[in-house]
């Protein structure tokens, strides 16, 4: 189970493309979590001797050794008067010394894994140079205050104890963070008192530099590459150059405390999501984000094993139930380069503007993005940007808020709050108008489409409207009902093989079923509470958000009889399904996609968005999902991220050519064209002609 919760979560490099306006970003690698082990008692801090290939946790009275390779217990060291689980863990992999730091300090052989001393120091941070074979540590300040803040050092050959830095006075929070380089031999000091960060020679302890850094974190160096990184809450993770100790850079995102991979040159940080946590990866010789690894749980410390590529996690008490547990997670490494066929963040895409509504063609291959003021139409495979439909003229509002296709005629319809514009997908062309609303489903067997109107106003009625696509004549209108409430939604879905349709709304919480025949309600079923829905035609099952007895999920229905045959525990959000492999999609947290088996209910994936997720539309042939984001954070609501699925096929390995964007215009009073010729048979992939303006 514990397995389970923590799947695989994506990976990308950001590579951008910037060409007619638009940015692709492709990945090139991915992490993915491959152990949790039981610690046994609360965990603390934990190093890593990539010489030895131990990993060393402490935990409540002792540390515990692992084996880096196969993550088995190698055997336990008992530590005298210790009553809780050491903060800090460090190794000196030149003498194979640990040290330990908590409320006592102490030092451990590596080979007989016993202890060598003991004293009487707390100490919270830890920095080891194992050149020089010094150890330095932090002290605790408690109330009230009156002791200053330094820097012990401790002569690793004759595990005594040189003189104090002194670093200031300041309270408890005012944290001292450490770290060294062992070829220049500098030791830097960040403060949290003065925001200072404190560059000392570390034969001298001379200060030779001070750099301040408004809100100062913990820090890390990599010797390789002179690069000093400090957290900052304003920047994330700032680079200096480590002779001259400019800044050279920042790396957005990064808190935490900084980890470093010297053979990769990547660098390590954390990152509080909701729900959840996240460690965040870049690349330091370019300083961008190329992945990041989800957890549903608090970290406490953490350190990387350089050449497995090893990521080894403690977590905190949140949940209290993980904070027995580390996580161990795969990552690039020289040796073994992480496995890539899992779900994962394949592309970001700039969009001109605020986008919404989202659908594809699968016979045709397009994806129709709505933005402010029209259609973004991009190839779904090679992500290229093929056109932009300007919906403006006339427009009763620009905003399109859902997307719908009819594959068999090649139109899409582009909802807005007015109005819902037909549009030829093979000229790009107006072909009429319909009503407006909201959310939008459309049966590509019988062309029946079906658009949701939730009023934003109180005591306006809400409703669902049904149109022959063919003709695009009305059928009929349902008034679902008046609510006081601002705020109120309607959701409709369609199911192609059976012809069904289905309505949700959110007054009465019924599940509305209406039959293909008679186009009228046949069936309603009364929930505590419900929400989305999605269809697959495939399996004939029906999928419906619902609330109820204290659990909350997607209700799976049989499409004939509408009986229930489970629930799909957590699912939220929109929902959405994979007809090619029986994957059910849907999100929470407004970030996290969560990707579950469509008959068992078994969690396959998840893929974390830095973006809050407006909409999303599902390729299955592809296996992609195309999502666009709301405005939280803002620059996110003009971008369309692209996931894929753990069946699909490998993304583009180079960077595609852009074709130059056409501008298809509509007319400005739409007229119906020709009865359109629907087009039958299996699902294929092919590539039509571009449309010219």
């Amino acid at each position: 189970m514990i397995a389970e919760r923590c799947k695989p979560i994506a990976m990308f490099i950001l590579l951008a493309v910037l060409i007619v306006g638009v940015s692709v970003e492709y990945p090139v690698g991915a992490q993915i979590i491959t152990d949790v082990i039981d610690l046994g008692e609360n965990g603390g801090g934990v190093a890593v001797n990539p010489v030895t290939d131990r990993v060393y946790v402490a935990v409540k009275g002792q540390i515990n050794v692992y084996d880096a390779a196969t993550h088995a217990l190698i055997t336990t060291v008992p530590l005298p008067q210790s009553y809780s689980a050491c903060r800090d863990v460090a190794v000196n992999s030149v003498t194979n010394r640990i040290y330990a730091a908590g409320y006592r300090t102490y030092v451990i052989d590596g080979n007989a894994n016993t202890v060598l001393a003991s004293f009487d120091k707390y100490c919270l941070e830890l920095a080891v140079n194992p050149t020089a074979n010094r150890v330095y540590a932090t002290n605790y300040v408690s109330y009230p205050y009156t002791d200053p803040h330094v820097v012990h050092v401790l002569d690793g050959a004759s595990n005594s104890w040189l003189p104090d830095i002194p670093v200031g006075s300041g309270g408890t929070f005012d944290d001292v963070h450490l770290a060294v380089n062992p070829r220049s031999n500098l030791v830097y000091i960040a403060f949290g008192g003065d925001h200072d960060l404190r560059v000392l020679r570390g034969d001298t302890l001379a200060e030779v530099k001070r750099v301040h850094l408004p809100d100062i974190g913990p820090v890390a160096v990599n010797p390789d590459t002179d690069r000093v990184y400090v957290r900052t809450s304003y920047e994330g993770a700032v680079v200096l150059d480590g002779t001259t100790h400019e800044q050279v850079g920042a790396i957005p995102k990064i808190g935490g405390r900084p980890r470093i991979n010297r053979l990769t040159n990547r660098l390590y940080g954390l990152d509080d999501v909701s729900p959840g946590h996240l460690i965040r990866i870049a690349d330091g010789a370019t300083n961008r984000i190329v992945g990041h690894v989800y957890l549903d749980d608090g970290l406490e410390s953490y350190d990387v094993h350089d050449a497995l590529g090893k990521v080894f996690a403690i977590h905190d008490s949140s949940p209290s139930s993980w904070a027995k547990k580390m996580t161990v997670i795969q990552d690039a490494s020289p040796q073994s380069p992480p496995p890539t066929e899992i779900p994962s963040c394949l592309a970001t895409l700039n969009l001109p503007d605020d986008g919404r509504g989202v659908a594809v063609n699968t016979r045709t291959n397009r994806v129709y993005v709505g933005v402010d003021g029209g259609l973004s139409v991009f190839d779904p495979l090679s992500l290229d940007a093929l056109a932009f439909i300007d919906l403006s003229p006339g427009s009763a509002g620009s905003a399109v808020y859902d997307v719908g296709v009819d594959e068999g005629l090649n139109r899409v319809y582009a909802v807005q709050a007015g109005r819902t514009v037909v549009i030829d997908g093979a000229t790009g062309q107006s072909s009429g108008q319909l009503a407006g609303g909201n959310e939008i489903a459309v049966n590509s067997h019988n062309g029946r489409v079906y658009i949701a109107d939730a009023s934003p106003f109180r005591d306006v009625p809400d409703y669902v409207r049904i149109y022959d696509g063919l003709s695009l004549a009305h059928v009929r209108t349902f008034n679902l009902g008046t609510t006081i409430y601002v705020g109120n939604w309607v959701h409709v879905a369609v199911n192609p093989t059976t012809d069904y349709a289905y309505c949700t709304y959110s007054k009465d919480n019924d599940l509305r079923i209406i039959d293909p025949t008679t186009d009228d309600v046949t069936k309603t079923i009364d929930y505590p509470s419900s929400g989305a829905i999605a269809v697959n035609p495939d399996t004939n099952r029906v999928y419906v958000r619902v609330s109820r007895s204290g659990q909350s999920g997607a209700l799976i229905l049989d499409g004939n009889t509408h009986a229930e045959l489970g629930l799909i525990q957590g699912a939220a959000g929109q929902l959405e399904t994979n007809r090619e492999n029986d994957h059910l999609y849907s999100h929470s947290g407004g970030t996290l996609f969560q990707i579950t088996d469509g008959d068992s209910g078994e969690s396959l994936g998840r893929v974390f968005l830095d973006g809050g997720i407006e909409r999303y539309a599902v390729h299955p042939g592809l296996s992609r999902l195309y999502v666009t984001h709301d405005g939280y954070p803002e620059e996110w609501s003009k971008k369309l991220s692209v996931i894929r699925d753990t069946d699909g096929p490998p993304g583009p390995t180079a960077t595609p050519t852009l074709t130059p964007t056409p501008t298809l215009t509509p007319t400005a009073t739409a007229t119906p064209s020709p009865t359109p010729t629907r087009v039958t048979g299996p699902h294929q992939l092919y590539l039509p002609l571009i449309v010219q303006a």
